[in-house]
C-alpha cells in the first residue's frame, strides 16, 4: 500500500502525513512533484531492502562465498515469509562495492554501492581499525533501519568519538534515480564512505 508523503524539505526528508514532527503541527501532504523524486519505492519494498541488509550484511546471516566471472564475492540471499526476495553480492575488503536486488509482488529494485575506509595505516594513526569502523557502521544499519540508505538525509547524534551521516546528493525524477552518500567519522576525521544509487528495474 502506498503512503501519502509530506516533505519537511524538498529532497531531504519525506514523512507520512499521519506522522507529526515534534513541537509542530501535523505535516501537510506535499505536491506529487515534491516527493515522487525521492520516494519511488512503496513501504513494503523499502522494508524488504532494509530488513535484508540488516539480516545479511549487518547481521551476518546466510552469507556465503562465491564466484562471479572469476571474481571472488560474498553473497546474501534472503526470501521472507511472504516470498519477497532480497539478494546482495559484494566484493570488498578495505574498499570495493556491490549490488542489492529485491523483488516484491513482481516489482524489482536495485541499490548499487561502492566505497570503503581510508588506508589502514591512517586508521591506525587515528587510533582505530577497519574492524571498529565496520562494527559502528553495522550498528547504525541495525539500529536505524529505513532511516538511512534510502530517500532521506539522516544525521544522528554522535556516539563518543563516532559520527554517522547519510545525505542525498542527487535525484533524477524521470528514471527515477536517487544517489546518496554514507559517511562515518572518527574523532571528526572521515574514515569511511559509501556512495549508493537506487533505481527501479523495469
Amino acid at each position: 500500500m502506498r503512503l501519502s508523503w509530506g516533505c519537511s524539505s524538498v529532497g531531504l526528508e519525506c514523512l507520512s502525513v499521519e506522522e507529526e514532527v515534534a513541537g509542530s503541527s501535523p505535516v501537510s501532504p506535499a505536491l506529487a512533484s515534491d516527493c515522487d523524486i525521492i520516494q519511488s519505492m512503496e513501504k513494503d519494498e523499502s522494508s524488504v531492502l532494509t530488513e535484508g541488509l540488516q539480516e545479511g550484511f549487518a547481521g551476518g546471516e546466510g552469507i556465503e562465498s562465491s564466484k562471479r566471472g572469476g571474481f571472488s564475492i560474498k553473497v546474501s540471499h534472503i526470501v521472507d515469509a511472504k516470498g519477497n526476495v532480497y539478494h546482495d553480492e559484494w566484493s570488498a575488503d578495505r574498499a570495493g562495492g556491490g549490488q542489492e536486488l529485491i523483488e516484491v509482488d513482481g516489482k524489482q529494485f536495485t541499490r548499487v554501492y561502492a566505497g570503503g575506509t581510508i588506508p589502514l595505516e591512517k586508521l591506525q594513526e587515528l587510533g582505530t581499525t577497519k574492524k571498529e569502523v565496520m562494527k559502528y557502521l553495522k550498528k547504525q544499519i541495525t539500529e536505524n533501519g529505513s532511516k538511512t540508505r534510502l530517500y532521506s538525509d539522516f544525521n544522528p547524534e554522535p556516539e563518543g568519538d563516532w559520527k554517522y551521516s547519510y545525505k542525498i546528493i542527487d535525484t533524477e525524477e524521470e528514471i527515477p534515480l536517487t544517489t546518496g552518500k554514507e559517511s562515518v567519522y572518527f574523532k571528526e576525521n572521515l574514515v569511511f564512505v559509501h556512495d549508493l544509487v537506487i533505481s527501479p528495474v523495469d
